[in-house]
């Protein structure tokens, strides 16, 4: 199979977050390995896992290509799954994300992710908001929740940290409802500016009102949270360059 220029990135990804995209890639929440996946058998999974995660990065991005196609048409390719890109517009028609036929993957990316804050957002309590705008330096007292809640949408598309703070959790929501275990990401250890540790009820278990028992498909209660966690990790690496540079 040849390598998708779109994830050709996880190689440079830490080695926790390449991790937890292999086990939700091929393992499933009772901790057993899913019967469709062809990782854990391999060489490379023998040889690298769990400690040497980015010298199996292309096999990890092979594994999610080939879960986000349809087999016969695999087979009929000579092996070729669909490209990421593909696998990205599909996930977004899926979760409902207005994307165009001419947007890229990074764009889309985006406008998943973008979505699934805001409509986090659209969950949080009243008193959870409010302290989100103090954080941020949003004037609110005179807006009600409707107004408040749009207005920290807002903020979202705008606030790179904002949003890769909201990111955190919801990945690590993910992580915690497909693998039962708590993960640390890439350049969060300063998290907690905007919401805390204890930031209350938010509901990220619901995830942007959708949860993994709502998925009827097999094969996306696999792909959207591998979709999201790929997305996830190209958005906080590109946003840590940025504030380098």
């Amino acid at each position: 199979m040849n390598q998708d220029k779109d994830l050709a990135f996880l190689a440079t990804c830490k080695n926790e977050d390449l991790r937890t995209l292999c086990d939700i890639l091929t393992y499933n929440k009772n901790g057993e390995v899913r019967m469709s996946e062809q990782l854990t058998n391999s060489d490379v999974y023998i040889n690298c896992y769990p400690d040497k995660m980015n010298l199996m990065s292309r096999q990890i991005g092979e594994e999610l290509r080939k879960f986000g196609s349809n087999t016969v048409k695999t087979f009929c390719r000579q092996g070729e799954a669909d490209s990421y890109e593909t696998i990205v517009r599909r996930v977004c028609k899926r979760m409902k994300v207005n994307v165009g036929s001419s947007n890229d993957t990074q764009t889309m990316e985006r406008e998943l992710l973008t979505t699934i804050c805001e409509q986090s957002a659209s969950k949080m309590s009243d008193e959870e908001l409010r302290n989100i705008a103090d954080k941020a330096g949003i004037p609110h007292k005179s807006l009600n929740k409707q107004m408040l809640t749009y207005v920290v949408m807002m903020a979202i598309r705008r606030n790179t940290y904002l949003m890769t703070e909201m990111l955190y959790y919801v990945t690590t929501s993910i992580a915690e409802m497909l693998l039962g275990r708590w993960i640390t990401m890439m350049g969060m250890g300063t998290v907690g500016r905007y919401l805390g540790m204890a930031a209350g009820p938010i509901g990220w278990a619901a995830l942007a009102g959708w949860t993994i028992s709502d998925i009827a498909s097999p094969a996306y209660r696999v792909m959207i949270p591998a979709v999201i966690m790929v997305a996830s990790m190209r958005f906080r690496q590109t946003a840590l360059l940025t504030q380098k540079i």
